[in-house]
């Protein structure tokens, strides 16, 4: 209870604090307004050009396989009754010249031994390689693959089922393996034709609305910077007497961390929801209230974390210079693998877990799903896990610096 009041206690001290600055408060948001709203319009501007051409995907298969074969065809057939999608077969050479010549906006390669490994249950990676002018054109294409995936997994588990009960009874490895190959061509056309590749209204929702997608994005960085800047002006205001006081007082870094934590999340709240509210204005989607509790949640667990993260770096360096260079590292990292400014398809495939695993690029990409695709679903399992793990090291930290202290 004692160390409830002491929170309480800072809490309001730290909110007096930002209420003596509130005359600072408008031009340190409007800095990264304007810097951002440049940035959008320089975008728009060339994503206006890019809008009228078709996204021009090549689909390369290196495994000599008749079920690969199979599955590249239909793709390539698929995609012709999708507007604003091309895709055709090449070979690895024709590929990289298209990419090279600004020809091809990306394409996806089959691996040797892709459906021998699918057929085994075993994991079967495809590769992408992207064309480094063709940026924009990046947020379709991982629509594509997403959809690819998802179709390859459904007719994979029920090719497994097959198999399984297939070997229990007195069959043959070759007719096993036709029936396999009969259900699996089966599976895949029936899921591929009943939901078609990308949805055309999706297409054309996210070509005229291409714009859309900066705006989500350039509030998702408006955020992260703009919290941090209001943690900076509340570690910089610090008094040294009053901080010693404290410590006179029994009063741990813990309470001084939770209540920092709160006040800047408190302080967020209204510059978060204005500027959600005008992005959705401008983006011309009407959300049902569901979908704005799970993008308040997204938001709030991702401001949540890399709070923490700051508190941390906070506590580790003694040094104020050495604390400001580590958290605009920690900062930017944030910024460029949650995908807002070079989406991670233009990364190295061995980046790709980097970004399963970063909890920005999971509430960005859950935020991208429900205001543009309308989804009605997310998943934060990962930023769940960062939130409780970040949380235990804050507390570890915390104690073992008030018992130096001590």
């Amino acid at each position: 209870m004692k160390k409830m009041r002491h929170i309480l206690v800072f809490i309001a001290n730290d909110l007096h604090r930002f209420k003596r600055k509130w005359l600072s408060l408008p031009l340190i948001l409007l800095a990264p307004i304007l810097f951002t709203a440049l940035l959008i319009w320089i975008l728009g501007n060339v994503l206006s050009v890019v809008d009228e051409q078709d996204i021009n995907i090549g689909l390369v298969n290196m495994d000599e396989n008749e079920t690969t074969d199979m599955l590249v065809n239909t793709l390539a057939d698929t995609a012709d009754f999708t507007d604003g999608i091309e895709m055709e077969r090449l070979d690895i050479d024709e590929a990289n010249a298209l990419i090279d010549n600004n020809e091809l906006s990306a394409f996806i390669v089959f691996p040797e031994n892709f459906a021998e490994n699918m057929m085994e249950g075993q994991t079967s990676q495809l590769e992408v390689t992207g064309n480094p002018d063709r940026k924009l054109e990046s947020y379709m294409i991982r629509s594509v693959l997403d959809t690819l995936i998802r179709h390859l997994r459904n007719s994979q588990s029920n090719v497994l089922t097959v198999n399984h009960y297939a070997k229990s009874f007195d069959m043959s490895d070759e007719q096993r393996e036709d029936l396999i190959f009969q259900e699996f061509v089966s599976q895949f056309v029936q899921v591929i034709s009943s939901d078609t590749l990308v949805d055309e209204e999706e297409v054309s929702q996210n070509f005229s609305l291409g714009i859309s997608y900066f705006l989500l994005n350039g509030m998702f960085i408006l955020l992260t910077i703009w919290l941090y800047l209001l943690y900076l002006m509340l570690m910089k205001d610090k008094n040294p007497g009053l901080s010693e006081r404290m410590k006179l007082l029994g009063v741990g870094h813990l309470a001084q961390g939770i209540s920092k934590i709160t006040a800047l999340m408190l302080i967020m709240i209204l510059p978060s929801v204005l500027i959600l509210m005008t992005a959705l204005y401008l983006i011309g989607n009407a959300l049902v209230i569901e979908n704005l509790m799970r993008i308040g949640i997204l938001i709030f667990i991702h401001l949540l974390i890399t709070v923490i993260l700051l508190l941390i770096i906070d506590w580790l360096s003694k040094s104020y210079k050495l604390t400001m260079i580590l958290q605009l590292m920690m900062l930017s990292l944030i910024i460029v693998f949650s995908g807002a400014i070079i989406p991670s398809i233009y990364f190295p495939l061995y980046f790709d877990w980097i970004f399963d695993v970063t909890y920005s690029y999971q509430a960005l990409n859950w935020l991208q799903e429900i205001v543009l695709n309308e989804r009605f679903t997310m998943e934060i399992n990962i930023m769940l896990f960062s939130l409780c793990t970040l949380l235990v090291m804050m507390l570890i930290i915390g104690l073992l610096k008030e018992r130096r202290v001590s």
